[in-house]
């Protein structure tokens, strides 16, 4: 387990991940320089990191969609491997149920997802059974979830000023450069994302500081298990009615534990990914589901096993960042 301090800085991270150091000192009552050390020795044993992530706008300029996956026990290895290796598939689970591997896959175009659905995977080892959901809408993203570490009047102070919309404009191949070292180190300075991309620090800047304010894309926090104190990852696959579907939909989002709400086309319409600490409190959902929408029906609930990779980031046994491959979340237009 990691420090409490240390949890403090993650919280305060999840809220704002690129506030100065200074500023996430004064919150938490320590020094900038103390603050960016321990983060720097969080980040350096893979307990903690900062990526892109996709935004509250990413489907209007990105695609996604949910895999599940069967396979030969005795190939499980090797398709684990191959499918970490695949930029597109930013998240890889072992997960209970019936599909043994769930997984999120990423595009920068309609045309690239369907390439991805229809051509990856021919080549991977052993799978025996796919099952693949296009997103159509999100309600609520990972990047939303906060730990509750600190409380709400030092949340508050870490919050940051929303930066105006940028006008309608296309990506080119410096932002695409840009994403790709964050998704290296989202805490990089200026000058080091400037240097590695041949512009200056102004100009990275304000690159970065334009397609977050976006919507498009935004910076997430992530830890591995030994930050996560206890919590359980649990998905609900849902089928609700058409009528009901956005009342539930919003109704996950609103809840703290809620890490992913999502409007699914497929034999489901819903999936819903949740952090407990008991697999019972899932049951309480699916009682105020039934109360709320009617006819609803749970297609399959899956707990995490293991988390091989996530939004990029490669993991070890115990959820450490070991390595990371860029998402294809955004390209030149």
């Amino acid at each position: 387990m990691i420090s409490e301090t240390d949890l403090e800085i993650v919280n305060a991270l999840q809220i704002n991940p690129r506030a100065d150091w200074s500023r996430v000192g004064d919150v938490l009552g320590l020094s900038g320089p103390t603050v960016a050390r321990r983060w720097n020795s969080l980040a350096e044993q893979g307990l903690a990191w900062i990526t892109p992530a996709p935004g509250p706008r990413y489907l209007s300029a990105g695609w996604s969609a949910f895999i599940s996956l069967s396979s030969l026990p005795s190939e499980n290895e090797a398709l684990v491997h191959k499918l970490c290796a695949e930029p597109a598939f930013g998240t890889v689970s072992l997960v209970s149920g019936s599909h043994g591997l769930f997984i999120d896959c990423f595009a920068s175009s309609h045309e690239e997802l369907m390439e991805i659905v229809t051509g990856s995977f021919a080549g991977l080892p052993g799978v025996t059974h796919r099952e693949v959901v296009f997103v159509t809408k999100l309600y609520r993203q990972a990047s939303d979830w906060r730990s509750g570490t600190l409380e709400p009047a030092r949340a508050r102070l870490m919050s940051a000023e929303p930066l105006p919309a940028p006008t309608a404009y296309a990506p080119d191949r410096l932002d695409a450069s840009l994403l790709e070292e964050l998704a290296r180190d989202g805490r990089a300075s200026w000058a080091e994302l400037g240097a590695a991309c041949g512009v200056a620090p102004q100009t990275a800047r304000r690159r970065v500081e334009r397609f977050l304010a976006s919507g498009y894309m935004t910076l997430r926090c992530d830890t591995s298990a030994s930050a996560q104190q206890g919590l359980r990852e649990v998905s609900l696959i849902l089928n609700v009615p058409a009528d009901h579907v956005d009342v539930v939909g919003r109704y996950f989002a609103a809840l703290p534990n809620c890490r992913l709400s999502a409007q699914v086309l497929g034999a489901q319409n819903l999936l819903v990914t949740l952090w407990v600490r008991d697999y019972l409190e899932v049951q309480s959902h699916e009682r105020e589901l039934a109360e709320r929408a009617p006819g609803s029906a749970v297609i399959s609930r899956q707990a995490v096993v293991r988390n091989y990779k996530r939004l990029g980031h490669v993991l070890d046994e115990s959820g450490r960042s070991r390595s990371v491959v860029p998402l294809p979340l955004w390209r030149e237009g």
